[in-house]
C-alpha cells in the first residue's frame, strides 16, 4: 500500500458517500456525521501509526482501514434509518459486502485486500475473533482504538448540542433518563468491558463507552484519551454522586498506570 493507492481509495470514498446525499434532513445529517467521523478516525489512525513507527506500507494500510471502516453505515442509515445493528444489519459486514460488490480493493494485492476486510469486520465486535496472523491482528487492534477515540468525541458533541441539534440515531432508541445501571459501574470497577446487554438508558451507553478503556491497545491511544480529557468529560454527562466520582478516580488512575509502564 502506498500514498497513491490510498488517495485513489479516498476519491472512491468521497464519491461513494456523496451518492447518499439527500434532501431528507435526517439521512443527510447522519451521512455527513459518518463521513466526518471516518476522516477523523483516519487522523487518529495516523497518530497511532506514527507513534508505532510503522513503515510506509503499514502506515497507509492503517489509514485505508480507518477511512473505509464505516462504509456500511451509509447504506445502513439510508435503508433502515438507524445505526442500531440489531435492528438492521451488522454495519461492518455490510461494508465488506459493499466493497466486494464494487471491487473497490481490486487494485491491491490479495493479501492486503484480505487484511483490510478482516480488520474492518473486527472493528465493531465485542472482541476480535478469528485466527488472525500477527500483522492483521495488529491492524484490527489499531482500527478499534482509532474508532473508539472518535466515538468518544461524537458522543460528547451530541450530548452538548442535543437540545439545539437533536439526533435520535445516536441514542439508539434509548431513553435519556437520569437512571443508570449499578451493575455496569461494578463491572468497570473490576476493569471489565461492560456488556451491551445491560444497557437500558443513554447513561448506560456512556458507561459502556467508559469501559472501552480496558479494550484499548496502544500507549498513544491512552495518551490521546488523557490529552483530550475524554474520561472527565464523559463522567460529567453522568449523575454527580459518590459512586460516579469513585468511578472517575478509578479510570483516571488506570490511565496513569498504563502510561507509567
Amino acid at each position: 500500500m502506498d500514498e497513491e493507492k490510498f488517495n485513489e481509495l479516498k476519491t472512491w470514498f468521497y464519491d461513494y458517500v456523496s451518492s447518499f446525499y439527500t434532501d431528507d434532513c435526517f439521512i443527510q445529517q447522519n451521512v455527513k456525521l459518518k463521513e466526518e467521523h471516518s476522516i477523523r478516525v483516519c487522523e487518529n489512525a495516523s497518530l497511532i501509526a506514527i507513534s508505532e513507527k510503522l513503515d510506509n506500507d503499514n502506515y497507509f494500510l492503517a489509514k485505508t482501514i480507518a477511512l473505509l471502516h464505516d462504509v456500511g453505515r451509509f447504506k445502513q442509515i439510508s435503508k433502515y434509518r438507524t445505526f442500531k445493528d440489531s435492528e438492521s444489519e451488522n454495519h461492518a459486514v455490510l461494508g465488506v459486502k459493499v466493497m466486494k460488490a464494487g471491487n473497490v480493493l481490486s487494485k491491491l494485492p490479495i493479501d492486503e485486500q484480505r487484511l483490510i476486510l478482516l480488520a474492518i469486520v473486527n472493528h465493531n465486535r465485542f472482541q476480535i475473533k478469528g485466527n488472525l496472523d500477527e500483522r492483521t491482528l495488529f491492524h484490527a487492534k489499531l482500527i478499534r482504538d482509532a474508532d473508539k477515540l472518535d466515538i468518544y468525541n461524537v458522543l460528547l458533541e451530541h450530548h452538548y448540542q442535543k437540545d439545539e441539534i437533536p439526533n435520535p440515531a445516536l441514542e439508539l432508541g434509548l431513553p435519556d433518563k437520569t437512571e443508570y445501571s449499578p451493575i455496569i459501574v461494578k463491572e468497570i470497577m473490576e476493569n471489565k468491558i461492560a456488556s451491551v446487554d445491560l444497557v437500558k438508558t443513554c447513561n448506560d451507553m456512556n458507561l459502556t463507552r467508559l469501559a472501552w478503556l480496558f479494550d484499548l491497545n496502544f500507549r498513544e491511544t491512552f495518551r490521546l484519551v488523557k490529552e483530550r480529557g475524554f474520561i472527565d468529560k464523559l463522567i460529567a454527562t453522568l449523575p454527580d454522586n459518590e459512586e460516579i466520582r469513585s468511578l472517575q478516580t478509578h479510570l483516571n488512575e488506570y490511565i496513569v498506570q498504563v502510561l507509567r509502564n
